[in-house]
Order: C-alpha cells, then sequence, then structure tokens
C-alpha cells in the first residue's frame, strides 16, 4: 500500500538554537516532500511553486486542461478582480452614461450586465474572434483599441476601462500611448479612465506621455486615486480626460 504525505501541524514548537529557545508558531511540516509553507507567501512566489509542482508530476497535456479550466476561476477570484467587480463597476454605475470595457475574457463577461443593472450602457472591444463570445450582447466590436475611431466616433463614452491589457496584449510603449490616444479620443469632456496595470508587465503608465499630457488623476467617489493590493504586482489607476479631441495631436 502507498504512503501518502500528510502535513502536520505544530502550533507553538518551540526549537533550541545555539543553547537558546526560538518559539515557532504555526508550522507546517510535509514528511515526504520537505518543509513547504505556502501561507503568507507573496503573490508571485505561490504561483511558482504551484507551477513548479505541477511540471513535477502532472503530465503537460493534463496541465493545459487544468490550466484552462481553472486559470479563469483563479483570476476571477484574486483581489484586484473582487475589487473591480464590488467597488469600481458599481462606482461607475453611478456616474451613468456609456461605458466602454476594452478586452474579454470567460472571467469578464458577466460586467456588461453587472453595468447594465446599475444603467450603464456598456459596449466591449476585443481584436480576438473568438472573444466575442464574452462581449456584451449586440455590443460588441472586433477590433484593436488602437483603432476604436473606425467604430465610433469622438466623444462617445464617459468611462472606458482598459484592465490587464498593458503587458498583456499592448506591449510596448508606442501601443500603450497609441491605446491611450484612442482613449482620449473616445472619452467626453471630463470623462473617466479606470486604467488597470501590472507593475512587473510594464512600465508605470504615468511615464507615458498620452496620460501625463491628456488625463489628471483623480478618484471616483469614496475611492483611491490609486489602488494597490498587498502581496499583488496588480494597480488600478483612476484619471479624469482634460482636453477636447480636437487638441489630441
Amino acid at each position: 500500500m502507498h504512503r501518502w504525505a500528510f502535513k502536520r501541524r505544530r502550533s507553538a514548537a518551540t526549537t533550541l538554537l545555539d543553547g537558546g529557545t526560538v518559539s515557532v508558531a504555526h508550522q507546517e511540516r510535509s514528511q515526504d516532500f520537505g518543509t513547504v509553507c505556502v501561507r503568507d507567501v507573496d503573490e508571485e512566489a505561490r504561483n511558482r511553486l504551484w507551477r513548479r509542482a505541477a511540471r513535477k508530476f502532472l503530465p503537460g497535456h493534463i496541465r493545459r486542461r487544468l490550466h484552462m479550466w481553472f486559470g479563469d476561476l483563479w483570476i476571477a477570484y484574486r483581489k484586484d478582480r473582487r475589487y473591480l467587480d464590488r467597488e469600481l463597476i458599481p462606482a461607475v454605475g453611478r456616474r451613468g452614461g456609456r461605458a466602454l470595457f476594452i478586452g474579454c475574457r470567460k472571467y469578464t463577461k458577466h460586467y456588461p450586465a453587472l453595468l447594465a443593472a446599475h444603467g450603464v450602457e456598456c459596449w466591449t472591444i476585443d481584436m480576438d474572434p473568438f472573444a466575442a463570445r464574452w462581449g456584451a450582447p449586440k455590443r460588441h466590436v472586433i477590433g484593436d483599441i488602437q483603432d476604436a475611431l473606425d467604430h465610433w466616433n469622438p466623444s462617445s463614452f464617459d468611462t472606458i476601462i482598459l484592465n490587464g491589457v498593458f503587458g498583456f496584449g499592448l506591449n510596448s510603449v508606442q501601443n500603450q500611448n497609441a491605446a491611450l490616444r484612442a482613449c482620449r479620443l473616445l472619452l467626453t469632456e471630463g470623462g473617466c479612465l479606470i486604467l488597470g496595470w501590472n507593475t512587473d508587465r510594464c512600465v508605470d503608465p504615468s511615464e507615458l506621455s498620452n496620460l501625463r499630457n491628456h488625463f489628471q488623476p483623480s478618484s471616483l467617489p469614496g475611492l483611491a486615486e490609486r489602488q494597490t493590493f498587498a502581496n499583488s504586482t496588480h494597480v488600478y489607476g483612476t484619471f479624469t480626460a482634460e482636453f477636447t479631441a480636437a487638441e489630441v495631436e
């Protein structure tokens, strides 16, 4: 009969070290695989740990299938996604008007209905035709945000949500600036841009010329101007469009 590893938890163990006594609280030990503690480890280190374990114990085709099944579920439960669901989306709803959500995946498919429940007319855009199934019904555009003026007139939206795209498709500074220029042209005067990015995937957007020249940092009522999360590289920033469309170079 095979013997499997069981974790043994010691809540207040005492260890002697150089003649002294050190209290070790809540230490977890795996008898067969060495000592591994995943609690209180930052998000990036925890992800590396899981990937290493998967590569060791699972064949490649099973890893890919599991990633497809559970990847979206994992993203949906991250702290930054919960903040978007529970704080930012209702705040956009209180603004009213029309909103554009850039980038569609399975874990974003409920956003158009959520915004509509708050009285907001939501449109979506993604350049991947496969992602159209997760876009706003009858209000989805297949295309690149950099070419958004091929699909909408200037000053068409009161709010634009550009989250998780920098470093995940829009990777160069040139493309990021082009996307920000398109957002500025699409926003009404005083319109709101909600920008989400990962600090390990792109430069700080405040360094981008089109954000610096045509937007001002701002905040939605009751929310921070810039929101960060413990043990996460994700950041949200809120910005207000400053100039008329004709003034954007």
